[in-house]
Parts: structure tokens; C-alpha cells; sequence
């Protein structure tokens, strides 16, 4: 196991919010700005373009400045407050260069690589893409399809689909970094532009339960958060599965937030008068 402290300590840390913690539970995402000038983030693209094939797992022996990148104290705060306090980073992680040229992949979720752990109703595995330069529309964005967390299942449906409605496009200022629930579909897009497109994917996991939350959580709020968690709009493709994604919210916000919990009701919703 390797830390994902090395610069920034739990003091440090710029927890998430209660609305970012529950619009990362409603769409399994959320893009945290670094405050990294041009000029780090443009040592880093220099050095990705001079290296002479993909180190694969040893990007971060081959450019040690991307440890900076994952313990800034935004992005330590996002991966603690999702994650808890004591996360590690994976062993594994890649540098993905998208060229000129480059077709868009398919809707797909990673593979179960090692430790990494789906399940719907909590977060125990993220991924985590820095990108070291603007990212365009035309340049290959990674696109995802909020909500998709909640039914990892149901993603070799959809492998071959084109564009949902409800799909984000991943335009991004350079320092960026796109922190998404292990179990989001995604694809990157196609790159026609003519400039070559990075992004340095790592992977880290939950180590222990938590017994509190481990974001900033202010108890005044916790009506209006679990009314959000019950009503928000939800994934595109499960309009016909809304109960079960309520309750999977539900029992997320349980698992991130230990005793603090929302109860989970079951509704059936076919019982009633007979339709006219």
C-alpha cells in the first residue's frame, strides 16, 4: 500500500461539503480545481511527452511531481471525505495519451483490477484523472453517464450505445482532477483536434468503515440532504428502477455517514385502487 499523504496531512485537508458529498452520491463524480500555476502542470505535460513509451505503473517513479498532484489538499480533502480519513493509494495506475486522430472507446467501467471492489451502495474503490492541460471538447474529454454507479451491473448493456441525454462531457481546466465512484460508465471521447490529449489515472480505496462522516458534515442539514438524496433526478437509463436507486442512495449516505442515517422505507408502488 502506498499513503496518499505525502505533502498533505489530515490537517490540510479541504474536506467536501454536505452538497458536494451528496451530489457525489447522486451522480458518482465530482471535478475538483486545483490551484497548480501553468507552469507545473506544463512541467508535467513536458515530461509525459518526453518519455519514450508508457511506463504503465511506474508513471509515478517516472514523473515523482504527480505525488503532488494527489496529496494537494483539495483533492486529499475529496478522496478522504468519500473514501475516509486513512485511504490508500492502488498500486495501479496509467497514463493515458490520446493523439490526434484517436477514436471515442465504448461505454465501459474498469476492470475489477486487484483490490478494487464494486458495490453500489457505498464507496470503497474511486478513480482519480488528472489532466495537466486544458481539455477541449474536440479533444478527447472523458464523458460519463451521471447515476451509472448505482447499476455497474447493468453496464455491458450499453457497451456499444451512443450518446445519452443526461451525459457529461469532461471540459477541464489543466490541474484538474475528475474523481468518479469505481462503478460510473464512462468512455473517452474522440480527439479531432490537433493537440495531443493526457490524462494520469489513479486508483485508490477505502481501507476501514467509517463510524462518522469524514466530510464536513453540519447536522442542521441533514433534512434537506435526504430530501435531495429521495428527489433528485436520477440516471438516465434506470427511469424504471427509481425506487431501487433511491434506496441504494440511501443506503450510500449510511455507509459514508456510520450511525447518521436516513431510514430506508420500501414503497409498492403497484398497490392501490384499480386505473380507471
Amino acid at each position: 500500500m502506498t499513503s496518499a499523504t505525502t505533502t498533505a496531512t489530515t490537517q490540510e485537508r479541504v474536506l467536501l461539503n454536505d452538497e458536494q458529498l451528496v451530489e457525489f452520491i447522486i451522480n458518482g463524480y465530482i471535478i475538483v480545481e486545483t490551484d497548480f500555476g501553468d507552469e507545473f502542470n506544463r512541467g508535467i505535460f513536458d515530461q509525459l511527452e518526453a518519455l519514450p513509451e508508457n511506463p504503465g505503473d511506474g508513471i509515478l517513479e517516472a514523473i515523482p511531481a504527480l505525488g503532488d498532484v494527489y496529496s494537494h489538499p483539495k483533492v486529499a480533502g475529496a478522496l478522504a471525505s468519500v473514501l475516509g480519513p486513512d485511504y490508500y493509494m492502488y498500486q495501479h495506475r496509467h497514463c493515458h495519451r490520446n493523439m490526434p486522430g484517436t477514436p471515442s472507446q465504448m461505454w465501459h467501467l474498469d476492470g475489477g483490477a486487484g483490490t478494487m471492489e464494486r458495490n453500489p451502495e457505498h464507496v470503497r474503490s474511486v478513480l482519480a484523472m488528472y489532466y495537466p492541460q486544458d481539455v477541449a471538447a474536440n479533444m478527447g474529454p472523458t464523458a460519463l453517464i451521471p447515476g451509472t454507479h448505482l447499476f455497474p451491473s447493468s453496464a455491458d448493456r450499453i457497451a456499444s450505445y451512443g450518446n445519452f441525454k443526461d451525459q457529461i462531457i469532461a471540459t477541464v481546466k489543466a490541474g484538474s482532477v475528475l474523481i468518479t465512484h469505481y462503478d460510473v460508465w464512462h468512455a473517452g471521447t474522440a480527439n479531432t483536434s490537433d493537440n495531443v490529449r493526457y490524462m494520469i489515472k489513479f486508483l485508490f480505496n477505502r481501507l476501514s468503515d467509517t463510524t462518522k462522516p469524514s466530510w464536513d458534515y453540519k447536522p442542521e442539514a441533514a433534512a434537506a440532504l435526504g430530501n435531495k438524496i429521495s428527489t433528485a433526478s436520477g440516471a438516465p437509463v434506470t427511469r424504471a428502477l427509481a425506487g431501487l436507486e433511491k434506496n441504494r442512495r440511501i443506503r450510500m449516505w449510511n455507509n459514508l455517514a456510520g450511525g447518521i442515517s436516513f431510514p430506508t422505507e420500501y414503497w409498492d408502488r403497484w398497490k392501490g385502487p384499480w386505473p380507471a
